[in-house]
């Protein structure tokens, strides 16, 4: 069961939570440089687990497990830690595209739950996987704004657009996956 793919999801998911509690414990420059090495580790262990799951035909019940929760922990910890390293001062700024992307990550992995033991496909949609990819660009500038080196480079202004861009596909993405299962309870019902 614990192939290379799997083994790299484990390894995301351990990234996952140790980057709130690196940014808990120093969210200074320091602190969100390591931050961010660790989030491109694992924003690239994610491409790489998927890729090699698929070219290897090492698919595993385990893998479609462990993939979502590691994804949904990275950015659910990743954004709401960063809501904490910006303080008061832009709080409503990043505050509400985070919680239009983390409720939608929620409703959809519910709906997934729901619907795991029938034959009801909710695969992951091309605008989904764009939507995960604008993320991690805007978390990746937004911690690059942090350091000093890249202070004037727009690097927040970047991280911030991509954040809401994020929101917008998050919202519509939650939304078509909501009308798929409303269809199919509904058709199930007749």
């Amino acid at each position: 069961m614990l192939n290379i793919p799997n083994f790299l999801t484990i390894i995301r998911i351990i990234g996952s939570i140790c980057l709130p509690i690196l940014l808990l414990v120093d969210s200074s420059e320091t602190g969100c440089f390591f931050a961010l090495l660790i989030f491109v580790f694992c924003s690239l262990t994610d491409f790489m687990d998927g890729y090699l799951a698929r070219k290897l035909n090492l698919q595993t019940d385990l893998g479609r497990m462990l993939d979502p929760i590691a994804d949904k922990l990275l950015v659910i910890l990743v954004l709401s830690f960063l809501i904490l390293i910006y303080g008061d001062e832009y709080n409503y700024l990043l505050g509400f595209p985070s919680i239009l992307i983390i409720a939608r990550e929620i409703v959809v992995s519910g709906i997934r739950e729901f619907f795991g033991s029938t034959k009801a496909s909710f695969a992951v949609t091309k605008l989904s996987k764009f939507k995960t990819g604008i993320q991690m660009i805007a978390i990746i500038c937004l911690l690059l704004a942090m350091l000093k080196f890249f202070k004037d480079y727009y690097f927040f202004e970047i991280g911030v657009l991509c954040l809401w861009m994020a929101a917008v596909f998050a919202l519509y993405t939650g939304l078509v996956y909501a009308q798929q299962a409303i269809y199919l309870i509904s058709k199930e019902k007749k």
